[in-house]
């Protein structure tokens, strides 16, 4: 029985057809060296440099993450230059008494997003993703199901701003929503909605030794349904 190819698999594969060394992979696509070599590993789960690395490679980011549909990128419709197509994964990000695991083969999407508004909030060719909320605790800032827009290369903590966050699970890294609360005691993430989520009453401390947080990009937009 044949093993099913990974990420990493297809990132090697790639890689080598266009005679690439991991080194000037990490170079073009702006990522760090050991971030490349855990991705080609299949040490990182859920990782959001997928973007950036296909490009670098040439290859479509449906394939490389999911190896279905055309291995090729294909080229932009030069009539959609007022337009930036944001990768939008199927990966939740928990909002509730649960965070969510991150998918390793999560099925991607594209939304798009108006240049000019992207300019305006200062964000246009920024490596951006969308990740899905899943709960209550943030309401009524974030539905369940609402999509999120962030920024990967965002990760300096600003008093009162939205953040996509890590913590680690029993098996794969949790991602939540979460609100930053910069105090003299150190930077706290909080729920808007404390009491939709037993696990998060209170703030939760950064650089906790027992469940410590990492900040994966902050937050600019949020699509749902109006009432």
């Amino acid at each position: 029985m044949l093993a099913l190819m990974t990420i990493g698999d297809r990132i090697k594969e790639a890689r080598k057809l266009r005679d690439m060394t991991r080194p000037q992979l990490a170079e073009a696509a702006g990522i760090k060296y050991p971030t490349l070599a855990g991705i080609e590993n299949n040490d990182q789960a859920g990782t959001t440099q997928l973007p950036q690395i296909a490009e670098a490679l040439g290859v479509s980011i449906r394939w490389l993450q999911s190896g279905k549909g055309p291995k090729t990128a294909v080229e932009p419709d030069p009539t959609d230059d007022d337009y930036t197509d944001v990768v939008g994964y199927s990966q939740a990000v928990g909002l509730g008494a649960a965070g969510a695991e991150a998918v390793d083969y999560a099925e991607t999407h594209s939304l798009k997003f108006k240049n000019t508004s992207l300019r305006r909030r200062g964000i246009l060719n920024r490596p951006l993703a969308v990740y899905y909320g899943k709960g209550d605790s943030m309401e009524p800032t974030i539905e369940d199901g609402d999509a999120i827009l962030f920024d990967t290369s965002d990760t300096r903590v600003a008093d009162g701003v939205l953040y996509v966050i890590q913590v680690n699970g029993q098996a794969n890294p949790e991602y939540y929503v979460k609100r930053a609360m910069v105090l003299d005691a150190g930077v706290y993430f909080a729920s808007d909605n404390p009491a939709g989520d037993h696990n998060w009453k209170k703030p939760k401390a950064m650089d906790s030794k027992k469940h410590p947080i990492t900040v994966i990009g902050r937050v600019h937009w949020i699509g749902g349904w109006a009432d």
